[in-house]
């Protein structure tokens, strides 16, 4: 999706998290070596902070939010909590997080693309 957008002024940050047992930093630093373009920047979690607070911004209580993908003004500021994005999209069941932001496959990538063409100036 990056690549399709080679001019955007965008910073992009992936936050590895550990949520499964196969998770770990060495798993999320091999993960980094697909995306290397330099607009890209990535982090690991492994006490789930990033996805709590995400969870929180977008009201999942209590959840952790991970497979989601969250779009920010360009002014947005994080101060102690994220701030609340202007778009997102989610691979969480219908049960765990609003199901008008479910998006997987096929249909991920039509609407990361239609959003991104959207929000960024070309």
């Amino acid at each position: 999706m990056i690549e399709a957008f080679p001019k955007a002024d965008i910073s992009v940050s992936i936050v590895w998290i550990k949520i499964g047992q196969g998770d770990s930093e060495e798993t999320a630093h091999e993960a980094t070596e697909t995306i290397s373009d330099p607009r890209v920047r990535h982090f690991y979690d492994p006490e789930q902070r990033s996805g709590k607070a995400i969870a929180q911004s977008l009201a999942l209580e209590g959840r952790v939010a991970w497979d989601i993908y969250l779009f920010y003004a360009k002014d947005s500021e994080w101060t102690d909590s994220p701030p609340t994005p202007r778009q997102w999209m989610h691979q969480l069941s219908a049960s765990e997080a609003d199901s008008a932001h479910f998006h997987t496959g096929d249909d991920l990538v039509e609407e990361l693309y239609k959003t991104m063409k959207r929000l960024v100036d070309i």
